[in-house]
Order: C-alpha cells, then sequence, then structure tokens
C-alpha cells in the first residue's frame, strides 16, 4: 500500500511521494516496452528501443538534448 499512496501523493505539491522526473522515465519505458512489442515490426526495433532509452534520459535528467544534438553531429569538446 506504500507504493501506492507514494504513487497517488506524487500528484500533490508536497514532498511526499515518488519525483516527476522519475515517474516520467518509468512510464516512457513502459510506453516503450509495450509498443515496441505489440506494434512495431521487428525491423525498426532497434531504432525505437534507442529512441525510446534516449527519452527516458532526458526525463531523468541524465543528458541534455544538446548533448543528444551535438552526439547526433558529432560534434567535439575542444580539449585545451
Amino acid at each position: 500500500m506504500k507504493i501506492i499512496d507514494n504513487l497517488l501523493s506524487s500528484f500533490d505539491n508536497d514532498t511526499i511521494g515518488f519525483s516527476a522526473r522519475k515517474l516520467s522515465g518509468f512510464f516512457a519505458v513502459l510506453v516503450a516496452i509495450y509498443i515496441t512489442i505489440k506494434k512495431v515490426s521487428e525491423i525498426n526495433v532497434e531504432n525505437l528501443t534507442i529512441i525510446w532509452l534516449i527519452f527516458a534520459a532526458i526525463c531523468l535528467g541524465m543528458i541534455t538534448i544538446q548533448q543528444v544534438i551535438e552526439f547526433k553531429n558529432g560534434a567535439k569538446k575542444d580539449a585545451e
């Protein structure tokens, strides 16, 4: 019951409950699993999985949009 109470408390503005970043990342991964298993052809599974994991990492604050863009474009930081 504590998990359900914390989940419901997450929608309040109190410090009780889970954080919004963790909930966003968790639900992004759940949706990714469902869509990948049920709706995607085997050809696109790898690409879609990478996209969903990047979205979850952004939701959790592990990476930023700018880091994703720099990685995609091959931008390198100068080591000085």
